[in-house]
């Protein structure tokens, strides 16, 4: 009998505090005298477990084990609601990721450029290289355009568009070689292509002669007429000859072969190659593309110039050796 009586005030008391609680998230409703409690220990559940071990002792009854493990329980709920509270308060927010800006200037290599990106830890040097050279790029059609051509060193030489760019630290090197490609996507327009068709040549062979302008035009007052000079040899059957060529293949691909080294001069040396090289040799800004697209109307086949970018233009080979010594080259 005094088991049930205990019974019952234990299920009167939580009933009592189930009230309690629900009338605790209730506003107070007007001209209502009582006052909801604001503090919450009022409701704590200790509460509860404590005035049940005090009515069972009142009572007389027999610690059977059941005091403990209703205790048990009722303590381990309390846990379970706290740590379910401090996981449900734990930071969603990822930290935000290290950005870094970065100038690429008109005419640097593609090794130039991918140096540049390792050492404001971007992508390693190794990775761009092996990405620039195998991944497919190709649903950029300036990309899906390039002719190919195994006596090409580097197939995206020429096409990371120079520009300042932001990149994330420790970036997927595909993905910071297409912030490259994407900037010449929106520079490079379906005009600018119509123009290098009108001129008999592919826009990659633009860019080629653009490359070359980058190298050898000190004085960007004269790009145009250098342009006129390159196009008028290759329409003339003459080699090239420019210097730019050389230095290419010695400074900026020469060091990063493995295995004979030299394979690549006779396709790129423009005092051994027929024509133009078989890739660009800079990565041309909009400058020098647009030069190599308006060529100006003269007739020269030479040009040098003296250490303060002063040109000298020729039509005669006679013509072009008394310009090199006038800019004290000879």
């Amino acid at each position: 009998m005094k088991r049930v009586k205990v019974v019952f005030a234990v299920a009167l008391m939580c009933l009592t505090l189930l009230s309690a609680s629900c009338s605790k998230q209730e506003e107070k409703k007007p001209g209502t005298a009582t006052e909801v409690p604001t503090d919450s220990s009022e409701y704590d559940l200790s509460q509860a477990v404590d005035a049940f071990a005090q009515a069972t002792d009142n009572n007389g009854m027999e610690n059977n084990g059941e005091t403990d493990s209703l205790t048990d329980r009722m303590t381990a709920s309390r846990t379970d609601i706290a740590l379910t509270a401090a996981q449900t308060e734990k930071p969603t927010t990822q930290p935000e990721k290290k950005t870094v800006k970065i100038t690429i200037k008109e005419g640097q290599s593609l090794t130039q450029i991918f140096k540049t990106l390792e050492e404001n830890g971007v992508s390693s040097f190794d990775d761009l290289m092996e990405t620039a050279q195998t991944y497919d790029y190709s649903y950029y059609p300036l990309v899906a355009a390039i002719p190919s051509n195994p006596n090409r060193c580097f197939k995206l030489e020429g096409y990371l568009f120079p520009d300042t760019y932001e990149f994330y630290t420790n970036q997927k090197p595909q993905d910071a070689i297409g912030k490259f490609l994407r900037g010449g996507k929106a520079k490079i327009t379906d005009s600018m292509k119509a123009q290098a068709s009108a001129l008999g040549y592919s826009m990659d062979e633009v860019i080629t002669v653009a490359s070359i302008i980058e190298k050898e035009g000190a004085n960007p007052n004269e790009v145009a007429k250098i342009a006129a000079v390159i196009y008028n040899r290759l329409e003339a059957g003459m080699k090239l000859q420019m210097d730019s060529t050389i230095y290419y293949i010695e400074r900026n691909v020469k060091p990063f072969l493995t295995g004979d080294v030299n394979r690549y001069n006779s396709y790129y040396n423009t005092y051994k190659c027929s024509a133009l090289p078989a890739g660009p040799i800079s990565n041309p800004g909009l400058r020098t593309i647009n030069a190599a697209l308006n060529p100006a109307d003269v007739p020269y086949l030479y040009f040098c110039h003296d250490e303060n970018a002063n040109y000298y233009y020729a039509e005669t080979y006679e013509e072009h050796q008394e310009n090199l010594k006038a800019a004290g080259l000879a």
